[in-house]
């Protein structure tokens, strides 16, 4: 798994309630980007074929690439605490929970696949043959939905430096951190889990995942305006 670069767009409103401390929500927009590769894979299951002869049904792949975007469109509740150190700087730390709702959540694969049937009762493998599509080396390229639940917990924290350019604006330049507290995806538990089964089909890791996780990290750079 890799993690991929993303920018986040916010916009917040607030209120100090004191010199140090102060309340804030808003919006923001939060693309979540990973890339998952499978070197090889193998797995098979036991079925049936089109004129009701069982067999076992055998399935290799490689080369199987995933990619997953979620844009989640967050509303925080962050308790914000300043320290100024002159009239020109000071240090802020930020904390608290978004709620998390998915607008976008897609995911792209790739792969080559090798579909093979093995009949017990005749003890013969057959492949590279049309029936009931056991074809070799097959090349896929899906993009599909992705399945997330609708309301997710985060929590939210960040902390710099701010610098005051004039009397009433404040630039500020900082780290955060964001992780979302509850498993993700709505996706339901199956026992043993297929990537694929035949041509032209591959789920997403998520759907065979026992949990899936988001979180981020990264610089935040924001420029504020304080109403006396």
């Amino acid at each position: 798994m890799t993690r991929k670069y993303s920018y986040t767009l916010s916009v917040d409103a607030g209120y100090f309630f004191s010199k140090y401390f102060g309340l804030s929500t808003g919006i923001a927009l939060s693309p979540y980007l990973t890339k998952l590769f499978l070197d090889t894979y193998s797995n098979s299951l036991d079925t049936v074929d089109s004129e009701n002869e069982s067999y076992e049904r055998r399935i290799s792949g490689n080369n199987i690439n995933e990619t997953q975007k979620i844009y989640f469109l967050e509303i925080p509740v962050i308790l914000n605490f300043q320290y100024p150190f002159s009239k020109v700087i000071g240090f802020y730390l930020q904390s608290g929970i978004n709620l998390a709702i998915p607008v976008s959540k897609n995911y792209s694969s790739s792969g080559t696949f090798t579909y093979t049937g093995y009949y017990p009762a005749y003890n013969v493998l057959l492949k590279d043959i049309p029936y009931e599509g056991f074809k070799s080396n097959v090349k896929t390229d899906i993009s599909r939905e992705l399945r997330v639940k609708t309301n997710n917990p985060e929590i939210i924290a960040s902390g710099g430096f701010y610098f005051c350019t004039e009397k009433q604006f404040k630039i500020s330049v900082g780290f955060f951190y964001k992780k979302i507290l509850s498993d993700i995806s709505d996706y339901s538990p199956v026992e043993s889990f297929q990537l694929s089964t035949h041509e032209n089909q591959l789920r997403s890791f998520m759907e065979g995942s026992e949990k899936a996780i988001a979180s981020s990290m990264g610089i935040i750079i924001s420029l504020r305006y304080y109403i006396k």
